[in-house]
């Protein structure tokens, strides 16, 4: 496979990287990750990870890196929740919300100061917005009232907008992005405010975590209209990898274009020449 451009990372001082598709399949890590993980902090350049994956709290994913030996810190972690409670905050969308989301997700909220409401806590209360996740553990009541709400204008705020997620043996799961199509048909086209991945909320999540300007920021990952549409659109150097959704022929057929591509985040290793 020919890369789109040879790779020179010299002017990379952090390097970010998508989870789901991009380092591991549900509980396996993709051939290399591991050693590519270590490659890069031995470079000496900052490693930070993204996922827009909001079916797992923070405490989830950092015991998930652990297990899989994977470089890990509470600071190396970056989530579309973090995004999305960083918006409400600054938005005053707080304390009360409605958050369409299973047990992991409001235990997040939670922790940030933030009150779940239940469906019947609605009917006493009105929450200060509707945040729709990656709920697992998505029923009808969740969905009754998630669309009462949105019809009252209740500011509507979706942490991410994947339409789907990558699970093993090239198999995909519906997404935060699935559930706005849902809401969307019921309330006649009305669409959240999306948090995560491609938004410039997230950009300004990544600058700000790793103190530097987007230009000596790497991104890697597996999905175009997220991982790639922001960089490009952003001015990271995005870089695709051919192991989670995207195949040659969606990269054809699409205007997200990457600054390199490789099959998968192994292929990288001979481009972290150390930081001079």
């Amino acid at each position: 496979m020919t890369p789109l451009e040879s790779p020179d990372l010299s002017d990379i001082k952090a390097v970010v990287c998508d989870l789901d598709g991009t380092l591991y399949l549900e509980n396996t890590p993709l051939p290399g990750a591991r050693a590519f993980l270590h490659k890069v902090l031995s470079s000496g350049r900052k490693l930070f990870y993204f996922t827009n994956n909001t079916s797992r709290s923070r405490d989830t994913y950092l015991r998930k890196l652990e297990a899989l030996q994977f470089p890990h810190d509470r600071e190396m972690l970056i989530t579309a929740t973090d995004c999305t409670i960083h918006y409400l905050v600054q938005h005053q969308l707080h304390p009360d919300i409605y958050l369409i989301g299973n047990r992991d997700l409001q235990a997040d909220f939670t922790s940030a100061g933030f009150h779940c409401l239940s469906s019947q806590k609605c009917n006493e209360r009105i929450p200060k917005a509707v945040v729709l996740g990656f709920d697992t553990e998505l029923d009808y009541e969740k969905i009754r009232t998630g669309y009462e709400l949105i019809e009252r204008n209740i500011p509507y705020i979706a942490t991410h907008g994947d339409i789907l997620c990558p699970v093993s043996g090239k198999k995909f799961i519906p997404d935060v992005g699935s559930f706005i199509a849902l809401f969307a048909q019921a309330s006649g086209g009305k669409k959240p405010l999306i948090m995560g991945k491609p938004s410039p909320f997230a950009v300004a999540a990544i600058c700000a975590r790793a103190n530097l300007p987007t230009q000596q920021i790497s991104f890697i990952g597996d999905r175009l209209y997220t991982d790639i549409r922001m960089a490009a659109q952003h001015g990271l150097y995005g870089i695709l990898v051919l192991s989670g959704e995207t195949t040659q022929d969606m990269l054809a057929g699409s205007p997200d274009q990457p600054r390199l591509l490789v099959p998968s985040v192994a292929d990288l290793m001979p481009a972290l020449e150390s930081l001079k």
